[in-house]
């Protein structure tokens, strides 16, 4: 019995060793092959990493499946339908200017060739030399039909374009032959009309797609019988539509610039906006004249405003010492509604607005390039025609610093609410060689006289109640007091247009102080 446990207590032994050897074999080969706590970091990292550029991927498979979405065929007739109501009225608008503009021009050239034909001529001069009849031949521009196309519209707007260039040119050369006593057709046939003309309706198509091919169907009701099928389409076609009424605004400022006249901006209409220009004065040290009976067109009239007997008024006038930047930081206060009762009269600054950009300046400061919050404000409209790349949206309105994240740009703005925490004003993205605008209504229990301090980095342009008050040229530093001037403003709400140029990549903003003028 004794050898018999003493056996069996031997092989229990040496089975619980075995099973021991194995035990911390396979706890130590587990270790040795359990990652470290970094690489199960990596290893889950790398799996997020995965899983984002996985739903990122799908994100952007999403988009370009939004962007080719089939529209059906009734519903993308009512969408064209609606993207070209203001379109339509905004270019039957212009085409009355530039029916007044011709009959002006008509009647100009008529007046001068009545000169040059009743001319005496000396003896020896050519027998045409007072032969007006190609210039009486000039081509007049028709009315558009009833119910036009957009496409319609706008050759309409080229007719009439041609004709009133070539009227003034017959006016030139009827000057010039009556001046120098020189025969009039070869003066006039000399004489060149400008290269400044607007595209042909087909040309902006082929802009607009990138000189790649539009398909066209007869059933369309599109202008053209351009084929809107998918939102894409639909986009490009807004874009298109955007770009016809862009360069009939264009040309109005070219043709404006033949009669010798100012611009003079109208009140902000509704929609396309129906607005009537202002009474023309010459500025400081002249003395204007103006009827300011043009029809206003958003931001717009085409009142006529000559300076006699003076200077050219200037768009910098300046009036008052130099503020005192940092006491007016220490003491302004944001306000956007004003009344002769409150206590405190000191500096108030304007710091919410409606933004909207960036446009592609191409490093240009040319205010002749009109873009469609010039034209309309329209808070609900797209346009397509922005930048594309990348810019900063600002976090902070340092006047000195671009502080932000960088987006991606793909050309589509929208207008967006903006608040500054200062009297310091950024866009929405910065960006370098562009073009921004800002809006607000400023409210006032009466009429009052408020001087306004205006700064822009870079240059800029404002407009108050449509009347165009400032112009700032030239690539410069943030200043709160560039211009200070004082202005009257009417009972009841008061339109401001801001408008901003970056000319290079640093910071880019703007500040719209006012307070009242001491009397």
């Amino acid at each position: 019995m004794t050898k018999t446990t003493t056996g069996s207590s031997r092989l229990t032994v040496i089975l619980s060793w075995m099973i021991a050897l194995i035990c911390f074999v396979g706890g130590a080969l587990y270790i040795w092959k359990m990652p470290s706590p970094d690489q199960e970091v990596i290893a889950l990292q790398m799996k997020q990493q995965k899983n984002q550029k996985s739903r990122k991927s799908l994100t952007e498979k999403v988009k370009q499946e939004q962007a080719q979405r089939a529209l059906p065929a009734n519903y993308a007739r009512q969408l064209v339908e609606q993207s070209e109501v203001l379109v339509k009225k905004n270019l039957e608008e212009q085409v009355k200017k530039f029916q007044t503009m011709a009959g002006t021009m008509r009647r100009r050239k008529d007046d001068m060739l009545a000169k040059v034909e009743k001319r005496k001529l000396p003896w020896g001069a050519p027998a045409d030399a007072n032969d007006t009849s190609k210039a009486r031949a000039i081509p007049r521009a028709g009315n558009p039909s009833d119910n036009a196309s957009v496409e319609e519209l706008y050759a309409v707007l080229r007719d009439y374009e041609a004709e009133i260039q070539q009227s003034h040119l017959a006016v030139s050369a009827a000057k010039q032959s009556l001046s120098k006593g020189q025969s009039f057709p070869e003066v006039y046939s000399s004489l060149k009309a400008g290269n400044s003309r607007m595209p042909s309706f087909d040309e902006l198509i082929r802009m607009q797609s990138r000189d790649s091919e539009w398909a066209t169907s007869a059933g369309s009701n599109a202008s053209g019988g351009l084929e809107i099928k998918s939102t894409a389409d639909l986009n490009n076609y807004r874009g298109l539509l955007g770009q016809a009424t862009r360069q009939a605004g264009l040309a109005q400022s070219r043709l404006e610039g033949l009669f010798g006249a100012v611009r003079q901006a109208g009140n902000f209409g509704n929609g396309m906006g129906q607005g009537t220009g202002s009474p023309g004065n010459g500025g400081p040290g002249g003395n204007g004249s103006g009827n300011g009976n043009g029809t206003g067109m958003g931001m717009g009239g085409s009142g006529e405003v000559s300076a006699s007997g003076g200077g050219k008024g200037t768009f910098s006038a300046y009036s008052g010492s130099k503020l005192s930047k940092e006491m007016v930081k220490a003491q302004a206060l944001p306000g956007r509604r004003f009344s002769k009762d409150v206590e405190r009269k000191g500096w108030l600054y304007i710091n919410t607005w409606y933004m909207i950009g960036p446009w592609e300046s191409f490093g240009r400061e040319d205010f002749s390039i009109v873009h469609p919050p010039e034209v309309s404000i329209d808070f609900d409209a797209v346009y397509t025609d922005g930048q594309i790349g990348t810019g900063i949206a600002e976090t902070d309105s340092d006047p000195l610093k671009v502080i932000g994240d960088e987006v991606q740009l793909d050309g589509t703005l929208r207008w967006k609410f903006m608040q500054s925490e200062s009297m310091h004003n950024v866009p929405p993205v910065t960006t370098g060689h562009s073009t921004y605008y800002a809006y607000t209504e400023l409210y006032f229990d009466e009429a009052t006289t408020m001087l306004v301090a205006i700064g822009t980095d870079d240059s800029g342009r404002v407009w108050i109640n449509g009347k165009d008050v400032w112009r700032d040229y030239g690539t410069s530093w943030y200043n709160i007091d560039e211009h200070i001037a004082p202005f009257q403003f009417r009972q009841g709400w008061n339109k401001v247009l801001v408008r901003l140029e970056n000319g290079g990549g640093g910071p880019c903003g703007f500040s719209f102080l006012i307070i009242p003028q001491s009397k």
